[in-house]
This record gives structure tokens, sequence and C-alpha cells, in this order.
């Protein structure tokens, strides 16, 4: 496991209906995963209790938006077990920032599962343009890091 600041970490169950018919998790699931964990984390940054669009639009009209992601898998993770997705900051550009995913399970005690990462622009969606991060968004996303 990485010796990193991991500021975040979500606790997900597997369900049963994570299951393919190859005998383990699908790989859509993952996806999920570190898309509950990432907005859990957008959450804390901003300070509100959930990501809906009706709250970016009462504000300012700026939000996120991913725009790529990508998944090693290491390990098939089968049901029962308890998934654990860590979540941080990687990188803070100019309108974009990178966010990296270790995912790790109960049953496979501190062996990797999968590792992700995606980017993710802010844009105003008011006007569809991107967002130049500014210094008080850079300050609260350095806090993730």
């Amino acid at each position: 496991m990485s010796d990193k600041n991991w500021p975040i970490t979500t606790e997900i169950p597997v369900l049963w209906g994570d299951m393919d018919s190859f005998g383990h998790v699908n790989n859509i699931i993952y996806l999920k995963w570190c898309e509950t964990s990432r907005i859990e984390m957008f959450c804390e940054i901003w300070e509100i209790k959930g990501l809906r669009m009706e709250d970016i639009h009462k504000l300012n009209g700026i939000g996120p938006i991913l725009a790529n992601f990508n998944t090693n898998y290491r390990i098939p993770v089968v049901y029962p077990d308890t998934i654990y997705v860590k979540t941080r900051i990687k990188h803070i550009g100019n309108t974009s920032f990178g966010i990296e995913h270790q995912i790790t399970s109960k049953n496979n005690g501190s062996n990797i599962v999968a590792e992700a990462d995606s980017v993710v622009v802010m844009i105003n969606y008011k006007t569809g343009e991107k967002f130049q991060i500014d210094d008080d968004n850079r300050k609260m996303l350095e806090s993730f890091t």
C-alpha cells in the first residue's frame, strides 16, 4: 500500500448483483465504486451535502464534470466482501484536476485489487465553458492531495 496521504476512504459492500457470469464483480462496478468515493470527496471539498445540478445552478453555476476514467484491475473481487476506496487529488491544472483511487477489499487484506485515475474538468454549467480554477478552489483541492 502507498504511504502517501489518502484523505478519503469509502467503505462499500459488494452486492450479489455486482457479480457477472464469470463469477467475479463486473468491471463497470469499479467505476461506480470510484464515483461514490469521488462524490464523497467533492462534498467534503466544497462543504456540501450532495452534488446536485440544482445546487450548482443556485450558486455560481461552476462545478466538476468527469472527462476521463482509467482502471487497472489486479485481483478479482467476489461476493461477499467489502471494498475500501481510497481517494485523493493527484494533480491540479488550470481548468482540470486529476483524481486517483486505490481499491482494497476485506477478503484480500492489504492487497490492492484495483487502481484507477480520472480527470475532472471544472466548467460553468450556465455557459458550458471551462472554468479557470481560482485560488480559493485551488486551496480547497490542495487540501485533498
